[in-house]
């Protein structure tokens, strides 16, 4: 019995304190159990996507400071009242959902969907009480699914433990406690392949290879992995895949290449990237009169499943699965079991393992996409600090042949530095200086610069223009073919050197700007010559997203004084979006966007109205076509999603509507519309960095700000010196206020 019974207990637990902030070691104190509550002591703890998702807080809402962690093994240190299955010393798997063994769905054999215990993620408290268990001298620590188990110490609900084999190792089982079972269970349990069937998994991620083992487990003949990442195919064949397919290899639709290789379709099929498009590639894939797909990854909430009403006359079935229909505390102990009777290979999961002192390294290596688990020892305990940007003092070389040293005065954040700075979804470059929106001063010219000199005020540009090339020569085109664009390159041009180091260690460069350093060497091609009189620390924003947006209409959209514009999203490029059609006369500007409180900010930019498509239960295009007589004459997507993107075309007007895109989809997106709406002389187009050429057009954009015609002040929110960098970056992850100015010499 620990002589901690009904004692707070101070440990270290690992502290998310602020959205993608490095997680601090910290010392907590954890309150025994209340009614039905369990403390547990944690001894091993593994990082899943999830954990990384509400640690980035994007699309969420952010809960912080709190503990996370849900997958994890431990043992019973003292229980709280009324509970009587567990006791001290029990070994026990702590689960995101749970089982109260008393609701209807508890009580059917169907369901796993617990009314009392299913998952919350917006719930950073005890369910008996409202109260947390964790705090920090009296001030509150929030839970986090119900688990927390990146602390040494956690209390949870009787119902989501599971009691398992004490003699299963800790240290591999529990990777068991959510998408390892979740993709096991979709197979197993709901798409249930009889012996000699075919079966495809969508998605090679680790809850995809889960479910595949489900396959290899009830022994299906074929198993075929779909995944547009060739380099997961070798990875998967240890989990029982036998063929491999990428949609990207193909012209046709996925589903009728798998149709094609399985004489009508496979058997069953499992989704679980949480794409739609996948998920009715899945579907559609099954062969007609039995075939079976399971939906397991979770789309994007505005996401909609659409499909030919025929495919499911024709008997196929379709299904959806949470956490693998196991019930936690009467179903897992079992999934252990199969481990421990060598029908489950858990190992082949765990790829890396640190000690808790270097948690944050398990969180670097799940952002840079490398292995599938990484298995955290709570037992190696020490103090280190997290690591957000550090200011170092770095050799900046002079420049080459074509290029320019300049001294940043002022730069500003954007969200595509934090989007690189999370390495999520993108090859990591590390280490690199980032930054891309900035205003300084020519120090120094390299071997054929002739239209810059020193002393010269200039803003470097992510894309460029060399002048030489045919989309440098169009009058169309600013799609530079030598300076367009390369986030993966992390080298000047010139020589594939960068002109970054510390103490001889190269550091590299970020879309050829780097304006995170007080020095930066830039190609010429990717500086614009402005007037000396702006003031760099305004005009500074205007090298990326303002520009863009207000390019978009001005340059693209072209709207004609008096004619109406609608402006989808309503962040920094939208609002720039709003921005031109307010300098182009528009008479009616409409705002499209799902976070209500951007409107009131809205109108400084001139958007006149305001439609929130969740006010609305048919399609937004067509609420805006009955607001404006049959639909706008121009309409600017600047969010990146597709329905957003099909709406915006959708709602121009015929006969001389003309619809710009601008956001950046998904790469897995698919434009879809009816043929029928370009014939009826509707105009459909996109743009980069507004149409503008950088050194070409960029200095008569500063023009309008210094005549007045273009406000640039209110985009610009806060300042902070570089000295608080990471103040920036907190700002813009928490998505308060526009753009933050950085001071370079503070």
């Amino acid at each position: 019995m620990s002589t901690n019974v009904g004692q707070v207990i101070r440990c270290k637990a690992a502290v998310a304190w602020e959205a993608g902030k490095p997680l601090v070691i910290e010392e907590v104190e954890v309150a025994p159990p209340e009614k039905m509550e369990v403390r547990i002591k944690i001894l091993f703890t593994s990082l899943c996507h999830t954990d990384v998702y509400f640690w980035e807080a994007k699309g969420q809402n952010p809960v912080f400071p709190r503990i996370l962690g849900h997958e994890a093994g431990g043992i019973v240190e003292s229980v709280g009242e009324g509970v009587t299955e567990l006791q001290p010393g029990d070994h026990v798997l702590p689960v995101f959902t749970g089982e109260c063994r008393e609701c209807a769905h508890c009580k059917s054999e169907e369901s796993n969907m617990c009314d009392l215990l299913r998952i919350n993620t917006d719930r950073g408290v005890m369910i008996h009480d409202q109260k947390s268990r964790f705090s920090i001298n009296g001030k509150p620590i929030f839970h986090f699914v119900g688990t927390s188990t990146f602390s040494e110490y956690t209390v949870v609900h009787v119902g989501c433990l599971a009691k398992i084999n004490p003699l299963a190792p800790l240290d591999k089982v529990c990777v068991l406690s959510c998408g390892i079972s979740t993709g096991l269970g979709a197979t197993l349990n709901v798409a249930k392949p009889k012996k000699g069937q075919s079966v495809a998994i969508f998605g090679l991620g680790a809850v995809g290879l889960a479910a595949a083992e489900g396959a290899r487990i009830a022994g299906a003949s074929r198993i075929i992995g779909i995944d547009l990442n060739a380099n997961r195919f070798e990875l998967a064949k240890k989990f029982g895949v036998t063929e491999f397919v990428n949609p990207k290899d193909h012209t046709k639709p996925v589903q009728e290449v798998i149709a094609g290789m399985t004489n009508g379709g496979v058997d069953r099929s499992v989704e679980c990237t949480g794409h739609i498009d996948a998920m009715i590639s899945a579907f559609e894939c099954v062969h007609d009169g039995w075939g079976v797909a399971v939906l397991v990854g979770v789309p994007h909430k505005d996401a909609v499943f659409k499909t030919n009403p025929v495919n499911l006359l024709n008997e196929r079935t379709l299904k959806g699965t949470f956490f693998g229909n196991y019930k936690p505390r009467s179903d897992l102990p079992s999934v252990v079991e199969k481990y421990m009777n060598k029908e489950l290979e858990v190992e082949k999961f765990i790829t890396h393992q640190v000690p808790f002192s270097e948690i944050n390294k398990a969180f670097d290596l799940m952002l840079k996409g490398e292995g599938l688990r990484c298995i955290i020892r709570m037992a190696a305990v020490a103090w280190e600090a997290g690591k957000p940007l550090v200011i170092e003092e770095v050799e900046v070389a002079p420049p080459q042949k074509m290029e320019v040293r300049i001294k940043i005065l002022f730069t500003s954040l954007c969200h595509t530095d934090v989007y690189f700075w999370e390495a999520k979804g993108q090859n990591p470059v590390f280490p690199r200086i980032l930054g891309h929106e900035a205003g300084g001063i020519v120090e120094s010219v390299g071997e054929g610069v002739t239209e810059l000199q020193p002393g010269d005020h200039v803003l470097p540009v992510f894309t460029g223009e060399c002048r030489e090339c045919a989309h440098c020569k169009s009058e169309e085109s600013n799609m530079c073919d030598l300076l367009r664009i390369n986030t993966d390159r992390g080298v000047m041009i010139h020589d594939q050197k960068s002109r970054f180091s510390i103490n001889g260690k190269p550091i590299f460069h970020f879309v050829g700007t780097s304006t995170f350093s007080e020095y930066t060497v830039v190609h010429v091609g990717c500086l614009a010559k402005i007037n000396p009189l702006a003031p760099l620390d305004k005009v500074c924003v205007l090298s990326c997203g303002i520009s863009t947006g207000l390019g978009a209409t001005l340059n693209v959209a072209k709207p004609k004084k008096g004619q109406s514009v609608a402006i989808f999203g309503l962040g920094a490029v939208g609002l720039a979006a709003a921005e031109g059609a307010r300098i182009a006369g528009a008479s009616r500007i409409i705002g499209i966007d799902l976070n209500a409180n951007r409107f009131e900010l809205a109108k400084k930019f001139g958007v006149t109205e305001f439609v929130n498509p969740k006010d609305h239960t048919k399609p937004v295009q067509e609420v805006i076509a009955e607001m404006t007589n049959g639909g706008v004459d121009r309409s600017v997507d600047c969010t990146g999603h597709i329905d957003a993107m099909i709406s915006a075309f959708e709602c121009v007007h015929d006969g001389w509507g003309v619809a710009v895109l601008v956001g950046v989809p998904h790469k897995d997106a698919v434009f879809k519309t009816n043929p029928v709406n370009l014939l009826n002389e509707r105009t459909l187009k996109g743009t980069f960095f507004g149409n503008y050429k950088p050194r070409s057009d960029l200095p008569y954009v500063v023009e309008k700000y210094m005549n007045k015609e273009l406000e640039v002040e209110k985009f610009i929110t806060h300042q902070v010196p570089f000295s608080e960098i990471n103040k920036a970056f907190d700002l813009m992850l928490k998505g308060e206020g526009l753009r933050c100015i950085i001071r370079m010499g503070e």
